[in-house]
């Protein structure tokens, strides 16, 4: 079937204050100063002006996924009835049918839904390495040039650092909202994209089945956003808790 899609249609249109309401981090502001020393050691000036050029590139970064998030919802929003995704047999005698209550309109909708929703979960952890070289640099963790800077490697070498804060990351680390997030992001970036149908080829002991192909619905794609965000909330939350002045 022949489709016309329309690529960020109705755009320029999006209110990104109203769409993103259902955002974990709407009103969310990141503390100034976060990241920072409190001393006028000369030391210590030179060391906050290079946090405040990261904490500004953590905001611009969480301004970014709302930015997205708010994009992929305002395509949701106007139609994607996929929760049904496949008929068997399809209303013209098909074995199956995909998207049997789709419209042209709506195929448009997916395709800008899922745009936005993959570059969400890609930048989505660009917070979180962010997050990773702060914490690097605000309790030296560097003990070597070949030490690879990230969240994950933070957290590990805040185990006999900072015990009380290396248990609540892991915490968050550990959460549903968290797991569900980094697997879609995963997926999106190294598997094969839950937003769209596999090929239905599975293998199991030298065999080939052929069945209906694996599909996220753009439903559970939105709660897994609205989830991931929530984590990265928690996780704001988690170091205000024990980086206060």
């Amino acid at each position: 079937m022949r489709m016309h899609l329309n690529p960020f249609e109705d755009i320029t249109k999006v209110d990104l204050r109203e769409i993103t309401k259902e955002s974990p981090l709407k009103n969310f502001e990141l503390r100034k100063g976060l990241f920072q020393k409190e001393d006028d050691h000369l030391l210590s000036i030179g060391f906050n002006w290079e946090m405040q050029h990261w904490e500004t590139l953590l905001e611009n970064r969480l301004l970014s996924i709302e930015r997205n998030f708010g994009y992929a919802l305002f395509y949701y929003n106007k139609g994607i009835p996929d929760d049904q995704w496949y008929m068997s047999p399809g209303k013209q005698g098909q074995s199956i049918q995909y998207f049997p209550h789709f419209e042209e309109n709506h195929y448009s909708n997916l395709y800008n839904f899922t745009y936005f929703v993959d570059v969400f979960f890609l930048q989505s952890f660009t917070v979180y390495e962010t997050i990773g070289h702060l914490l690097f640099k605000l309790f030296d963790l560097e003990d070597n040039p070949r030490c690879q800077v990230s969240f994950n490697n933070a957290i590990y070498k805040l185990k006999k650092i900072n015990t009380p804060l290396y248990k609540d990351l892991n915490k968050v680390k550990y959460s549903d909202d968290f797991q569900l997030g980094m697997r879609m992001r995963h997926d999106i970036a190294h598997n094969h994209p839950p937003h769209r149908i596999d090929s239905g080829i599975s293998k199991l002991k030298g065999l080939i089945a052929f069945g209906v192909g694996k599909y996220t619905t753009s439903k559970e794609i939105k709660n897994v956003m609205i989830g991931f965000l929530s984590s990265i909330k928690k996780t704001f939350e988690v170091l205000e808790k024990h980086l206060q002045k």
